[in-house]
């Protein structure tokens, strides 16, 4: 299946590079027929200027010109080909690339680490090589954060999960329209303040005035009409400084007003455009699954589509800036009182649209975040699957399951299952066995169902759940915390959660490494007999092997596992396979005489 998809790209690729070099022929071309007219058209028009001919040659100079017109239009038409092109066919042998595990120059999504640090931080979902790099394939900042809060915080709406996988499959059939996507939204660019002025600008009070709509067409009349009177000579050319004094006095009245809208929607527009493109785009698909036909529906308002109304906001806002062109600006607000007939319309739309407006940016970042998981399971057919939800209280089952990040070729899978509340999986094993690695498996496949999105295993089955953890705590000089310390508080937090919310898997990593031997088995022994009082659900991976006597004291809670290392030819083997039991081999010394760190 992995050849099928490494064969689809290559032919993809294969098939633009063709597509892109006869568009660059035809660039060429029109270049040439370009210089031509337009040189066809200077040479006729000197022609005409210099002999008595009125018909011949300013025909043909008309002619030229409109046929180097036409050509320009033909080559920006053809000069969008060719980005278009280019851009699509980066972004196939990105994915080419992304199949074979290459991703390190994606954004790591390290900004939003602020939205579950321990949960980020511990499973590796956000920053260098991590599941959010691995992932994203957004084009649009809330995309983005979309995606990152999906991985980063708890979801457990069943009928959610279940609507998204739909949506997702739907998707990995839709390839192309996907590809079609990413390729538009490579040409968006964004600064971060574009969607948070328009919103800024949608919350502002509109002023009402009623002379103004009045002033708009009384004006333009009235200058028009001062005009045709001076033109005639009725009125002297000294007189139309009266009116001009009246438009430029009531446009500096408003001149507040207007220069605070633009201030606000200036940089929009660019931004604007290319998201109206994705929109559109949205628009004209038709989707089968509940959840993607429910956000096409909720582009449309008040029988427009969002497409169309935000056409016209972007052209309104390219009109806006015709005001940086002082000639312009003066000649438009001297006659028709430009500045004013712009910023009303502007108030009118918003009137209309500012309620519904963050709504077609959500579904917008909705999509562009599902495009992102429908991709990974496009590139990883035949190695995942669709995670089915467990009816049962609280189930955990997997078959050949493996870490999404870790290269196929070099992937160990496990099987594994565990259910009930409470219930308590004791991992054990030597120094680099596997233990945290399958940690971070069960996580980072439970956050990927939990999305809707499928998992790496051939089967799983699961109860929808929070996830706490304690794995990569770290101390504090700044809060004057050591690293015991954070490591308490971070328990406490996990104690804290777990009484409130009894649906969470607690994920722990060496307990109370931070202290003495004593202490720690003490400490550890407790915390898990506390948690299991608590009807807590646990996953913990220790050295600790007295912590597997609790499977005498509870049998049927706790379980052991382990992963084990053989040393054969003085070398140690490990297959990361996990076992039954206890783990009954060590590794730490060995592998300190082997680094000559002692005798």
């Amino acid at each position: 299946m992995q050849n099928t998809v490494n064969e689809y790209y290559t032919s993809k690729i294969s098939t633009l590079d063709t597509e892109l070099k006869k568009i660059r022929k035809m660039l060429s071309y029109l270049y040439l027929l370009r210089l031509i007219t337009f040189l066809i058209f200077i040479a006729f028009l000197v022609l005409f200027i210099r002999s008595e001919n009125l018909f011949l040659f300013p025909g043909i100079a008309l002619a030229s010109l409109v046929a180097f017109l036409l050509t320009v239009k033909m080559d920006l038409k053809f000069a969008f080909k060719e980005r278009f092109a280019s851009n699509k066919l980066l972004l196939n042998s990105n994915e080419l690339k992304s199949v074979d595990h290459q991703y390190t120059d994606r954004e790591t999504g390290s900004v939003y680490l602020h939205l579950n640090p321990h949960l980020a931080t511990d499973f590796d979902l956000l920053g260098i090589g991590s599941l959010f790099q691995y992932l994203n394939r957004c084009s649009t900042l809330g995309g983005k954060l979309k995606l990152a809060g999906g991985l980063c915080q708890s979801r457990q709406q069943e009928t959610l999960i279940r609507d998204k996988q739909l949506a997702i499959l739907e998707l990995v059939d839709k390839n192309e329209f996907v590809q079609d996507f990413q390729t538009h939204g490579m040409f968006l660019t964004e600064s971060g303040n574009e969607l948070e002025n328009l919103k800024t600008w949608l919350g502002l009070p509109e002023e009402k005035s009623r002379m103004l709509p009045v002033l708009c067409i009384l004006i333009p009349l009235l200058n028009t009409c001062w005009l045709m009177l001076v033109i005639s000579g009725i009125f002297t050319i000294n007189s139309l400084l009266l009116p001009i004094l009246i438009s430029l006095s009531i446009v500096g009245s408003n001149l507040k007003k207007i220069n605070r809208a633009h201030a606000t929607l200036t940089r929009t527009a660019g931004t604007l455009k290319s998201y109206t493109t994705l929109i559109r785009l949205m628009e004209a698909e038709k989707f089968k699954s509940d959840f993607l036909s429910g956000l096409r529906n909720k582009l449309l308002h008040r029988g427009l589509q969002a497409g169309d109304s935000l056409t016209s906001l972007f052209k309104l806002l390219n009109g806006f800036d015709l005001r940086l062109n002082i000639l312009a600006s003066l000649l438009l607000n001297t006659f028709l009182l430009y500045d004013i007939q712009i910023l009303l319309r502007l108030g009118k739309w918003k009137e209309k649209h500012r309620e519904i407006v963050p709504t077609w940016f959500d579904v917008l970042s909705e999509l562009d975040s599902l495009t992102s998981f429908s991709v990974y399971a496009f590139n990883n057919q035949g190695a995942v699957s669709y995670p089915i939800i467990s009816e049962e209280e609280f189930t955990f089952q997997a078959t050949e399951m493996g870490h999404p990040l870790l290269h196929p070729g070099t992937r160990i899978c496990n099987s594994f299952s565990f259910s009930g509340t409470p219930s308590v999986m004791i991992i054990t094993g030597a120094n680099m066995a596997g233990k945290s690695t399958f940690l971070r498996t069960l996580s980072v496949n439970l956050i990927l169902a939990k999305n809707g999105a499928p998992v790496c295993a051939r089967d799983f089955l699961f109860t929808p759940c929070d996830i706490l953890s304690s794995i990569k705590i770290q101390d504090s000089l700044s809060n004057n915390e050591s690293y015991f310390y954070a490591e308490l508080v971070r328990i406490r937090e996990i104690i804290d959660h777990v009484k409130t919310n009894p649906r969470t898997l607690v994920v722990l990593d060496e307990i109370l490494r931070g202290t003495n031997t004593k202490d720690k088995q003490t400490g550890s022994l407790g915390l898990l007999e506390k948690l299991i009082s608590l009807k807590a659900v646990v996953l913990v991976a220790t050295h600790d092997l007295s912590l597997g006597e609790l499977e005498k004291r509870f049998p049927e809670i706790v379980v052991n596992k382990c992963f084990e290392v053989e040393l054969t030819n003085d070398q140690l083997i490990f297959d990361y396979k996990l076992k039954n039991g206890i783990s009954q081999k060590l590794n730490a010394s060995y592998l300190m005489k082997k680094m000559g760190i002692i005798d």
